[in-house]
């Protein structure tokens, strides 16, 4: 081992961090990641790790700046998670820079060259690894944590496999006197099963270190680079030499402090405090970067090198992300996007009313995100970089509420072009009766309900926002909403009815004098997509629209929120005439997105049957057949595509794409109505788990056999024409039932 890296190991042994400098932490990350390198993730798929306490720091990230390991302190005791178990389980320990990285993080956890390591009894693989270093060794069951813990200096832990309130309960007094813990688990895999996910073992292990794991998302693809770090203090006097000097420099000597300061972002406590500071004379200096449609700002490349633009947007959408809200500062983008707040604006204290009750949407609607939180306005806004304080009732602490600021959480970290900042959402949770929260780019503030939550309503109190403009269809008086509401100072506005809730630039509701039949034809909207479905929507949440200057997917994208650009869509969302006389293809085609099931999905057909609610929703709703609808549903285009498909072989897994697929389903919507598909999905909604079909196969061979049960037709040689692949069971299965004589594409495949 180089000497300079055992002079800076037996310091750490002996150094607390210090929250106030965060020098030690610069210097346990260059500890820790001093044997660079890159990690091959191969298939396996990190989670993500936030950040939450003052002591706590970034390890590795991957290239979109999600956090995948991280450490933190409790007292003397020092903690270090991964986001996948492959880190102390997995093919990872085979690779030698994964194998240097984890060796360095338990001499760091254990305060020692050559600390006393416990692993669970399940890592015989890093034992072997550690004991060829010359580590000791103990392997500890779970159940013998309490008495064995006092023999070691580090434990290791897979995060998920804790089951027992007796071992998570060791653990925490371990690290609470000194102990060192190393844990990891895959976070996402679990999301789902613990509603409240401070509950989640692997949680309950690194919470009071600052540390939490994330109950949704993913990491992006590898490699994981471990950069030997930068001391911090260059980041904050590269910030200062380039603000002095910046016109004078050549491109190398800007390039080196250029990379100095993208280090910046792993700072702490007052240091971070002086680097912000400096980090704001350097953009007055040099000029404010502000990301925007005239000016966007493009990433460099992989492997490039960024420009000082690209890396201030890099360290400060990393601050404000990962760092405790009292640290969080202004972002000056922010008056640009998402908006300016007037000077002088009074900062208010305002007291309200939340629904406790978490409705969801129906299950395994991957696309309308069914199980997510949901998001209750307040008509607050958070002034950019500014704290807000939420004081909650005691009993639903730490029970999965978060405050959340910022109606958009789609990230352009892996865009090649930016026109804002690339994140702009901040969530904390609601662990303590008075949670501050703060987001540099400022936003509108929710409350986020967790999954399966059952509480009547409550009061909340919310400080240090300003009031922002909202309506609340059925309670907010129309004289109150045009002399006072809309008016509000805030950017950004909501609209919320019983079955929609729209976020959105303030300008687009300043003159808006109708608001109650905008959110009627929403309603409609909405009730007459569960119609298709057959469900109550009653039941079920309000779903969200929100707009946005650039998306982190497509034109729209489904989702809970639905997003949509800030263009002509967003005029026509406030505009009920329009609206209702028009309809809107995209609103209904990602609505339909919300409503899709994997069960009865067909190969390739991801954005074909969504459009399904947008011919129902237009015929039904607005009054028009699809010929008025989309241009690639007129007659013409239809004809010319079904002669080509079936001219050209009947090509399935080549040519039965998005349009071509369509229409096939409305040959059998033209034929037979819509009620044998609302019948079919009432099935599939109700379809007992053991009855799920498994694969892809016996998706195909249940759909077109519960399908022609619902028409009281054969429809297998329709889909047989079509070449749909289907299992010769299913023509047995519909044998009994009428024949759809001379179905629509019989005459394709006649000899």
């Amino acid at each position: 081992m180089q000497k300079n890296l055992i002079i800076l190991l037996l310091a750490l042994t002996l150094t607390p961090l210090s929250a106030q400098e965060g020098a030690t932490s610069a210097k346990a990350r260059e500890l820790i990641n001093s044997g660079g390198g890159e990690i091959a993730l191969k298939k396996s798929v990190p989670g993500k790790i936030k950040i939450t306490g003052d002591q706590a720091f970034t390890l590795l990230t991957d290239a979109n700046a999600n956090i995948i390991a991280a450490a933190g302190t409790v007292g003397k005791g020092r903690v270090i998670a991964f986001s996948h178990g492959s880190f102390l389980i997995g093919d990872f320990l085979d690779q030698k820079s994964s194998e240097d990285f984890t060796s360095n993080a338990f001499r760091w956890a254990g305060h020692s060259l050559k600390p006393k390591i416990g692993l669970q009894n399940s890592m015989k693989k890093l034992g072997k690894s550690l004991e060829e270093q010359g580590f000791k060794v103990t392997f500890i069951k779970n159940e013998q944590l309490s008495r064995a813990l006092k023999k070691v200096d580090v434990y290791a832990v897979i995060g998920h496999s804790l089951k027992e309130d007796k071992a998570i309960k060791a653990i925490q007094e371990f690290t609470a006197k000194g102990g060192g813990l190393i844990t990891a688990t895959t976070p996402w895999a679990f999301g789902n099963k613990y509603p409240d996910y401070s509950t989640f073992p692997g949680n309950q292990i690194i919470a009071a270190s600052g540390l939490t794991y994330l109950a949704n998302g993913t990491a992006g693809k590898g490699p994981i680079i471990i950069n030997p770090i930068t001391p911090g203090s260059k980041a904050i006097a590269a910030a200062q030499q380039l603000t002095k000097n910046h016109q004078s420099l050549n491109p190398s000597e800007r390039s080196q402090l250029i990379a100095q300061i993208g280090e910046g972002k792993h700072l702490t406590g007052s240091s971070l405090t002086k680097f912000l500071q400096a980090l704001d004379q350097l953009e007055r200096e040099t000029g404010v970067v502000i990301p925007n449609k005239e000016n966007p700002i493009t990433p460099a490349s992989s492997g490039g090198s960024p420009n000082l633009a690209e890396t201030i947007i890099r360290v400060r959408d990393h601050i404000n992300q990962n760092t405790p809200a009292r640290f969080i500062t202004k972002i000056p983008a922010a008056d640009d996007y998402p908006g300016a707040i007037a000077k002088n604006t009074k900062r208010i204290s305002q007291t309200l009313t939340i629904d406790g009750k978490y409705r969801g949407w129906l299950s395994g609607r991957g696309a309308g995100a069914w199980a997510a939180k949901e998001m209750r306005p307040t008509g607050i806004y958070a002034p950019p970089g500014e704290l807000i304080k939420v004081t909650f009732p005691e009993q639903l602490v730490n029970k999965g509420f978060e405050v959340v600021i910022g109606a958009y959480g789609g990230s352009l970290l892996n865009k090649n072009k930016w026109t804002r900042y690339p994140r702009l959402r901040n969530e904390f949770d609601i662990d303590k009766t008075i949670t501050a929260a703060a987001n540099g780019l400022g936003g509108l503030v929710t409350i986020r309900v967790p999954r399966d939550a059952d509480y009547p309503a409550f009061k909340i109190t919310i400080e240090g926002g300003v009031r922002a403009p909202l309506y609340v269809h059925g309670k907010t008086k129309l004289s109150d909403w045009k002399q006072t509401i809309r008016k509000y100072p805030a950017p950004w506005a909501e609209l919320v009815s019983d079955r929609m809730i729209i976020a959105l630039p303030s300008e687009y509701i300043r003159k808006l004098n109708d608001p109650d039949k905008v959110m009627e034809i929403w309603n409609d909207i909405i009730n007459t997509a569960a119609e298709l479905v057959v469900v109550d929507r009653n039941d079920y949440r309000a779903e969200r629209l929100v707009f946005e200057r650039q998306l982190s997917a497509g034109y729209m994208h489904s989702s809970y929120p639905v997003a949509a650009h800030l263009d002509k869509n967003a005029v026509q969302a406030v505009d009920a005439r329009d609206l209702r006389k028009n309809g809107n293809w995209g609103f209904f085609h990602e609505y339909g997105h919300n409503h899709q099931h994997d069960l009865w999905a067909l190969p390739g057909t991801g954005e074909t049957t969504c459009n399904l609610w947008s011919l129902y929703i237009y015929e039904n709703l607005i009054g028009k057949k699809s010929t008025s609808t989309h241009g690639a549903v007129k007659a013409d285009k239809r004809k010319q595509r079904r002669d080509d498909y079936f001219k050209n072989g009947r090509n399935f897994s080549r040519d039965w794409s998005m349009w071509t697929a369509l229409e096939s389903y409305q040959m059998i919507q033209e034929e037979f109505g819509w009620e044998p598909f609302k019948k079919l999905f009432d099935e599939y909604n109700h379809l007992p788990k053991s009855e799920w079909p498994k694969t892809q196969q016996e998706k195909n061979d249940q759909f077109v056999i519960r399908l022609s049960k619902a028409c009281d037709k054969n429809l297998t040689p329709f889909w047989q024409a079509w070449n749909l692949p289907l299992s010769d069971n299913v023509a047995a299965a519909t044998a009994d039932l009428p024949k759809w004589e001379n179905h629509p594409v019989e005459k394709y495949v006649k000899p």
